[in-house]
């Protein structure tokens, strides 16, 4: 691993990032392709250290696919993830396992089945990390995927399917893949309002 002085600078630039010590939403540095150790993924570590990640990533990923809500809200606050009250995660749902703290899901949301939460991301030449922010009573649709820095407005939707890059602002509907960003019409899933009775 690269452990220049720029790395250790860039180490711990981030290390302030993941705590919390800067306002910042996104963090990125330079860095080596990632098929090389990189010092910003935790299985860089020592052998201990990648051993204790990937079993802390185990049980995150495994709790996540069941539909058994409680447990995983339970294990995502334990990981340092910050979330509120009455929240639904669904079955099958993926949230990023390496840097959870990152994550703040705020009351009354929901994430539907086999939603994806990516908190990091790797390019050729640069390590990239994104505080997601789902505000109040947002809903995120099934299959859909977030990438790292983005927020949800409050009340937003995101639709099944739809792949965000980009902040979604209060109360719109992203839909498509890229996600584009229209009014939301109907019922608070995006979807048009039913009938209260099969007549009306």
């Amino acid at each position: 691993m690269n452990t220049t002085p720029d790395l250790k600078q860039g180490l711990e630039r981030f290390s302030r990032f993941l705590s919390g010590q800067t306002s910042e939403r996104v963090f990125s540095y330079p860095t080596c392709h990632p098929s090389q150790p990189t010092g910003f993924c935790p299985c860089d570590g020592s052998l201990l250290g990648r051993l204790w990640f990937n079993a802390k990533a185990w049980v995150l990923l495994t709790m996540l696919k069941f539909a058994w809500n409680a447990p995983k809200l339970t294990l995502l606050r334990w990981y340092g993830a910050r979330v509120g009250r009455n929240v639904f995660i669904s079955t099958d749902v993926w949230i990023d396992p390496t840097f959870p703290q990152l994550l703040t899901i705020e009351d009354d949301v929901m994430v539907g089945v086999g939603a994806k939460i990516s908190l990091h991301e790797f390019g050729p030449r640069e390590f990239r990390a994104g505080r997601v922010i789902l505000r109040q009573g947002t809903v995120i649709g099934g299959f859909a995927l977030i990438g790292p820095g983005v927020e949800i407005g409050e009340g937003a939707v995101v639709a099944g399917g739809a792949a965000v890059g980009r902040d979604v602002p209060p109360g719109k509907l992203a839909i498509g893949n890229p996600a584009r960003i229209v009014p939301l019409t109907g019922s608070p899933t995006g979807m048009p309002a039913l009938p209260a009775h099969p007549h009306e």
